[in-house]
């Protein structure tokens, strides 16, 4: 288990990350928010690289903050800048990391280079890969140490969108036995894997929820509609829509409303991103 109780990161008068608390266990969690929200800083805490002003981090009962390597020996960190020696190639690269880590079976590295679909580029420089390849190569080294915590921050930047699946179920794998969090926007990337959210706005934890919960909570609340231009205008003024696609002379809409926004609005099934519009729509509308 890892907990967190009532965490706190300030950077001279900015705080970052105010009073988080959180208790995790074996899954994939989703770390959802607007850039700014807290979530790099909170998993850079958790990778104990940045030490918390306030609270305590534990890890099997074990206080990670003074006792770093508790849970370090345990952890696969992707940050989200990742960077790669110039001189090395992908294999000289694992192998270095690997050396860190106290791995010493060749055949761990030639595994998870096939993981990652590298393989056959083991012997370039690193490099000169790719975006999408260097994030592959990231991913293999946080994996390095078979860790029990899997930390990834936007680890599918720069991928496309095979390798984004081929990712999503590695992970989805890994969340069996360990526990994975990842911080992305991409709420596509988090919707079928995931089995809790972490919502962050302003530094705070504003919500840690199941997916399929919030999905129930938006049910009723995300409409379709069909409208012509002059009464899309005057619906958007009032209502909150949520994606408008033009098929022919009518606009198609998904709207998010607490009830029937026009007439021949019909209920749609809402996804785990326009379940989060809804809700957040909801709570500024409470708010107001």
């Amino acid at each position: 288990m890892l907990e967190l109780e009532n965490v706190v990161k300030r950077f001279g008068r900015v705080t970052a990350v105010d009073g988080v608390s959180l208790q995790l266990r074996s899954g994939v969690v989703g770390l959802i928010g607007h850039n700014g929200a807290g979530k790099t800083t909170l998993m850079q805490m958790i990778a104990t690289l940045v030490r918390p002003s306030a609270g305590s981090i534990r890890f099997q009962g074990q206080d990670i903050v003074a006792r770093p390597d508790a849970i370090r020996r345990r952890l696969g960190y992707l940050p989200q800048d990742f960077g790669v020696y110039p001189n090395l190639s992908a294999r000289e690269f694992m192998q270095y990391f690997a050396a860190l880590k106290g791995v010493r079976d060749p055949a761990r590295i030639r595994h998870l280079l096939e993981l990652v679909n590298l393989h056959e580029h083991a012997e370039r420089p690193a490099a000169g890969f790719s975006g999408g390849m260097r994030r592959r190569l990231g991913i293999a080294q946080a994996l390095l140490n078979d860790p029990d915590i899997l930390v990834v921050d936007e680890p599918t930047a720069g991928l496309d969108p095979e390798e984004r699946v081929r990712f999503r179920n590695l992970l989805a794998e890994l969340g069996l036995h360990k526990l994975v969090i990842m911080s992305t926007h991409i709420v596509s990337d988090v919707e079928s894997i995931a089995s809790e959210l972490a919502i962050m706005k302003g530094g705070r934890l504003i919500d840690c929820v199941q997916p399929e919960t919030l999905l129930a909570q938006a049910r009723g609340q995300v409409w379709q509609a069909s409208v012509d231009a002059a009464e899309y205008e005057a619906l958007r003024a009032r209502v909150h829509v949520l994606q408008t696609q033009r098929l022919g002379a009518q606009l198609q809409l998904r709207i998010a409303h607490p009830e029937q926004p026009c007439a021949g609005a019909a209920p749609a099934e809402p996804s785990l991103e326009e379940a989060l519009m809804a809700r957040r729509y909801a709570l500024a509308e409470q708010a107001a």
